[in-house]
């Protein structure tokens, strides 16, 4: 059996020669003999990182830390592990480790601004990233980190400018090119956000079907399949643009999620709609959200016209406003803390008299459940919703719907019902940076936070002009 000192040359030369699983073999041997071999943990841990699975190094550099104490390289790898691990305690501990014994090291500034900008609090990433910046002017990651960061403070300018230092660095790196992509379409630029919004397909996990991928070119009556990505509001958002693959010589196949079948199928549109879960096979596949790009989509392009109509439309008995509720959207989302609100931040709302509130939340939280359930009549309605199809015919008998981003918002702009949206500070891209009004959707008035997290002043505006309608 060979010894360590041998096995440790066989991982290092299968290491350089890109040979992982016979690297990764070896220098488990290695350890399996000697626990504590530096050269055979920093093995296992490259090969973590070069497969992109950052998260499990962690055992590996937890044990290079212990035996190498205060090295800022081993300590800063650890903070980044944890962080791919979603642990924001111990990266914190890592990166302030390092910092402890290098104030100024640009890595470890920017490592720290990352888990401050992921526990809500922008200002201290945005002095952390600049002071990444200030360190080493040239580290790409850090101006882009600092972009979103300014973003994400309402700071739009500011954002900008860090980008395009981003991106002067490193013209075609696909996260800055994304930042730098939602504050073009956030300013209605879409010209120039379509083709940079392309960048989100580097890192954003989608399907990828047989057949070629769609460009734009023109076609000869080939089938295109246009694959849903992100929410159903998005897919619901981007629908609109599927038949303009009929102008190029295309035949559109719509492929949606489950929920949103029996709604888009029953529009008569001359496309073919299908479950995405068992799309077909196309000799040629798009993203749908990549339309915007394909198809040169302008802003003269974009109408905010109604463009489906629900099945049917059911009226409900009873005096007084009839206004659909949903204030909450998907808890994975990014930026659900910032854009989902609780049920009881409404109750200025819910106390309005004259209406009748008709709950259209579909998965409702467990703090929101008990709120419901000690105040058992606070909805007249709360019908079940198994699709969307059954929720465009309750909101198409509504007199208001009333939602924060989330697919019922852009479910009641798509039909053209009166909607308001109750939107965050910093709204995601499509809704503006401010105004009351969007081009995507006529229908529809906003209502915007004055500052980070102020929901009261929302609800508190929303509440009067509720009271307003309901009087008549």
């Amino acid at each position: 059996m060979a010894d360590a000192v041998s096995l440790f040359k066989q991982a290092e030369s299968a290491w350089r020669a890109g040979n992982g699983a016979e690297a990764k073999a070896a220098a488990e041997h290695v350890l399996a003999d000697d626990p504590v071999h530096v050269g055979a943990l920093m093995i296992l841990t490259n090969l973590c990182f070069a497969a992109g699975d950052i998260a499990a190094a962690r055992p590996h550099l937890q044990r290079l830390a212990a035996l190498m104490p205060g090295d800022a390289m081993i300590l800063g790898n650890l903070g980044r592990a944890h962080l791919a691990a979603e642990d924001l305690g111990p990266a914190a501990e890592a990166f302030t480790a390092v910092l402890e014994h290098e104030p100024a090291n640009a890595r470890a500034l920017d490592g720290l601004g990352i888990v401050r900008h992921r526990e809500g609090d922008y200002a201290e990433a945005a002095d952390l990233h600049g002071r990444a910046v200030a360190a080493d002017p040239g580290y790409a990651a850090g101006w882009c980190n600092l972009g979103i960061a300014f973003t994400d403070l309402g700071r739009y300018a500011d954002g900008e400018t860090a980008l395009d230092r981003a991106l002067a660095i490193e013209p075609d790196d696909a996260r800055a090119r994304f930042n730098r992509a939602i504050l073009h379409l956030m300013a209605g630029e879409v010209a120039a956000g379509w083709p940079m919004y392309e960048a989100r397909l580097a890192f954003q996990a989608t399907a990828t079907p047989q057949g070629q991928r769609w460009r734009g070119e023109a076609l000869a009556g080939e089938r295109v399949l246009l694959t849903p990505e992100q929410g159903f509001g998005d897919v619901i958002q981007f629908a609109r643009f599927a038949h303009h693959v009929r102008d190029r010589g295309g035949l559109p196949v719509l492929a949606v999620p489950g929920p949103l079948t029996s709604l888009m199928a029953g529009q008569g549109w001359d496309l073919e709609v299908v479950d995405a879960a068992a799309p077909p096979a196309t000799p040629l596949w798009c993203p749908l959200m990549s339309l915007g790009a394909v198809l040169d989509i302008g802003a003269a392009d974009i109408s905010g016209a109604p463009y489906l109509h629900a099945p049917s439309a059911g009226k409900g008995a009873g005096a007084g406003l009839r206004v659909g509720l949903a204030w909450s959207g998907n808890p994975a989302h990014r930026r659900d803390r910032a854009r989902s609100l609780c049920l009881r931040d409404l109750a200025p709302v819910l106390a309005v008299a004259n209406v009748q509130f008709v709950n259209l939340q579909v998965g409702v939280r467990s703090d929101d459940g008990e709120f419901i359930a000690r105040q058992p009549d606070l909805f007249a309605e709360t019908p079940v919703l198994n699709d969307f199809a059954a929720t465009a015919a309750i909101v198409a008998g509504l007199d208001l719907v009333i939602s924060a981003d989330t697919a019922v918002l852009h479910l009641a702009g798509a039909l053209g019902r009166p909607a308001w949206g109750l939107l965050p500070f910093v709204p995601d891209w499509r809704w503006g940076a401010n105004g009351e009004t969007t081009l995507w959707y006529d229908s529809l008035r906003l209502y915007r936070q004055p500052a980070l997290g102020d929901w009261p002043f929302v609800v508190t505006r929303v509440a009067a002009d509720l009271s307003r309608l309901g009087k008549g």
